[in-house]
């Protein structure tokens, strides 16, 4: 086996505890300084989390996304974007990409969001995940679905719950990709402050909880910081600003042992943003 493949193996195992597949799948923008805790938040970003979040989406949104995990090249992970609004219920799509030429795995999803009533939208997700490892290795495909529900109850209060890969597939013996669960909620305690709380779990090991503040001293600016228990694990920190339709969100995630995560996430919505806040 190539070494570098053996580095990458070895890394994957220690960072995902033997059981969980390759990332594939992205905490984006605010989430990702937040403890990644990206489902229960109402931002264009959290279609990766939460499909039900696209029913909040009024206007036209495209993002790009890119992080290196621990500062190693070859574990690289980059993502695009984009939102189509209609009269019924609005569209997503994403792509991302992960790892390098030796060993990589993309996963395209096409996603469907609507509301049902001014405080409750549904959203559903189809996936398809292509691995490819260099040499004799033969490349897998595989096909996932993902749905989630967002609840708003108060303009304050966000509930969402998510569901990945309820039917189990699968790339191949070795690169499962367990069912995943998660239930989270955020909440502006006021105007420039916001909590969030993630709870999810990949039915092979213990659950994950995620959180963070985010403090808007400004409209324009946002500051932030999160923490993981789990997969990702460690401590998490990040600030975004937003200039007319663009906005940026930088986060830095820390492990104890694997070290420092940067990642940046940039976006272009079609139409002037209200705030950089996330309440509807």
């Amino acid at each position: 086996m190539d070494k570098r493949i053996a580095l990458i193996v070895a890394i994957l195992i220690l960072h995902v505890e033997l059981e969980a597949s390759v990332p594939d799948r992205p905490v984006a923008g605010s989430g990702a300084a937040l403890g990644f805790a990206g489902m229960p938040i109402n931002s264009p970003w959290s279609v990766f989390q939460n499909q039900a979040v696209l029913a909040w989406q009024d206007n036209y949104w495209v993002g790009v996304h890119h992080e290196n995990r621990y500062l190693v090249k070859e574990l690289g992970l980059s993502a695009i974007a984009g939102i189509i609004p209609t009269s019924t219920g609005n569209f997503g799509v994403n792509l991302s990409h992960f790892g390098y030429s030796q060993f990589n795995v993309t996963r395209a999803c096409i996603a469907y969001g609507m509301k049902f009533s001014d405080k409750f939208s549904a959203g559903v997700g189809l996936n398809l995940h292509h691995l490819q490892i260099a040499g004799d290795y033969e490349n897998k495909n595989a096909y996932t679905v993902e749905g989630g529900l967002m609840y708003m109850p108060i303009s304050k209060l966000t509930i969402g719950a998510y569901v990945f890969n309820p039917t189990r597939s699968s790339l191949d013996e070795q690169q499962s990709m367990p069912p995943i669960l998660g239930l989270g909620v955020s909440y502006f305690a006021s105007e420039k402050v916001m909590l969030a709380l993630q709870i999810d779990d990949n039915t092979e090991t213990k659950p994950a909880i995620r959180g963070g503040v985010e403090y808007s001293p400004i409209k324009s600016i946002a500051v932030r910081l999160g923490y993981s228990s789990e997969n990702p694990q460690g401590l998490t920190v990040g600030f975004g600003w937003s200039i007319k339709q663009v906005q940026v969100d930088l986060s830095f995630g820390y492990h104890s042992v694997l070290g420092y995560t940067p990642q940046l996430s940039v976006s272009y919505c079609f139409a002037k943003q209200k705030v950089i806040s996330h309440e509807p």
